[in-house]
């Protein structure tokens, strides 16, 4: 009998997950439930993952769609279960994770809304905020408390539980955006607590916006791509000066190019979508699949870190990223530590393609898979077909592999019939714009 179907405590039903073919990687949800989720691992990755020893424990089978990147480690056993399972349904942002009730009635109000335990706190005064936003792709978002002034690491979903939790806990003094993407509701943010200051690396500043930018102009600090550590305001700090930093901002472009990540007291790392960890592979890395600006630059950048800690100057207990999973490292968090984590980090990722993934290419991947019924997904299902593997073909060939549904059979006729219907679209363009062009002529001659 499947054990997805029957993982759990004699029998009794406490619910069941199943992610689906929407998953498109952010791994958010595995934060809130992390005994229940776990990463797939496709048998292709293996070539690009080398000799990284594995350590983390395996999905299920049938508890998610082929192509999907999270899969269900085991299904809820207990009312605590099922309530972390509904809190992960509500993190994802493509409504990927799925959750069939358990067929036994629960007492009208046991279980509260999805988020309303959270915020939660991390350890000491850093706090995980729970309620992601779709307008920041589910981003995992985080509070310090401090005297010297509170500090909001990328936004949550705006709402008037986040916002008295904030009022309540000292209010936020800066708000640290760690790159583009993350960006959505700065504005409301910043009107609910007026005096505080937006941070936001320069070479992300937009001026136009999109569906994965707002535009942010008017941010009060825009930081420039600088190799030493600053602090919130923009001053530099010197490498020696890292450690000792409270608050430190470390430039790190490559996701984006304008990414940066803020060292705390040097034991939290809050890093965006420049890193995350993986516990398939039992270590950090970097999203090569999502890399929007260029992922030899971002090597660089770790390479950097790799430097700084080596030196003894940073060290960090905890990871804690907007997309991927956070994670709390043995130990006190020393360089030494640190930089034997980060070395293994810079050979996964040299290891990797080299190049980037544009957003005009990711979004239509995205869209084909979360929104299947629109114009857009149905004419790519009518070049490249159906079923797993289907949509890779509008993909740079770089990336495809880093799809855990990659069919590379699938992808020569795709893009043949792409051409095809280019082909005939631009002939078609040609043709009309001749015969008006003819047609234009005719009527000239005549009234000559």
């Amino acid at each position: 009998m499947d054990n997805a179907l029957t993982d759990g405590i004699d029998g009794e039903d406490w619910g069941r997950l199943h992610v689906t073919r929407a998953c498109c990687g952010a791994g958010v949800c595995r934060n809130f439930a992390p005994e229940l989720l776990g990463e797939v691992e496709p048998a292709h990755w293996g070539a690009m993952d080398g000799d990284v020893k594995r350590r983390g424990p395996a999905v299920l089978e049938g508890t998610y769609d082929e192509g999907s990147f999270t899969g269900i480690l085991r299904q809820p056993r207990s009312q605590a279960d099922l309530e972390a399972a509904r809190t992960a349904v509500a993190a994802c942002p493509v409504h990927a994770l799925r959750l069939k009730p358990p067929a036994a009635r629960l007492r009208p109000g046991a279980l509260g809304a999805p988020f309303s335990t959270w915020p939660r706190r991390v350890e000491e005064d850093v706090w995980a905020l729970g309620h992601p936003s779709t307008g920041n792709v589910g981003a995992t978002t985080y509070f310090i408390e401090r005297p010297g002034g509170n500090v909001l690491v990328d936004l949550p979903k705006p709402n008037e539980a986040i916002f008295r939790f904030l009022e309540e806990h000292g209010g936020v003094r800066w708000i640290f955006l760690t790159h583009r993407d993350h960006t959505a509701h700065h504005a409301e943010f910043a009107a609910r607590f007026p005096g505080c200051r937006r941070i936001l690396g320069f070479a992300d500043v937009s001026a136009s916006g999109g569906e994965y930018s707002a535009i942010t102009t008017d941010v009060e600090i825009q930081l420039p791509d600088r190799p030493e550590p600053m602090t919130l305001e923009g001053a530099p700090l010197t490498d020696a000066e890292l450690a000792g930093a409270e608050l430190a901002v470390l430039s790190q472009p490559g996701h984006t190019a304008g990414s940066m990540c803020l060292l705390y007291r040097g034991r939290f790392l809050f890093t965006g979508d420049h890193l995350a960890y993986s516990r398939r592979l039992g270590q950090i890395v970097a999203f090569r699949l999502q890399c929007w600006d260029d992922w030899e630059r971002q090597s660089g950048s770790v390479r950097r870190l790799v430097a700084l800690a080596e030196a003894g100057h940073l060290g960090f207990a905890w990871l804690l990223p907007g997309h991927g999973e956070w994670h709390r490292f043995e130990g006190d968090g020393g360089a030494p530590a640190t930089a034997a984590e980060l070395r293994r980090t810079l050979a996964w990722m040299e290891r990797q393609a080299p190049g980037n993934l544009p957003l005009a290419r990711f979004i239509p991947w995205v869209q084909s898979r979360t929104r299947p019924r629109t114009r857009l997904a149905r004419a790519m299902r009518a070049i490249s077909g159906e079923g797993p593997g289907s949509e890779a073909w509008v993909l740079p060939r770089a990336v495809r592999p880093y799809l855990p549904d990659y069919r590379p059979e699938k992808v020569a006729p795709a893009l043949v019939r792409a051409s095809v219907v280019a082909t005939s679209a631009l002939g078609a363009a040609a043709s009309a714009v001749w015969l008006a062009a003819r047609a234009a002529g005719a009527v000239l001659k005549r009234w000559a």
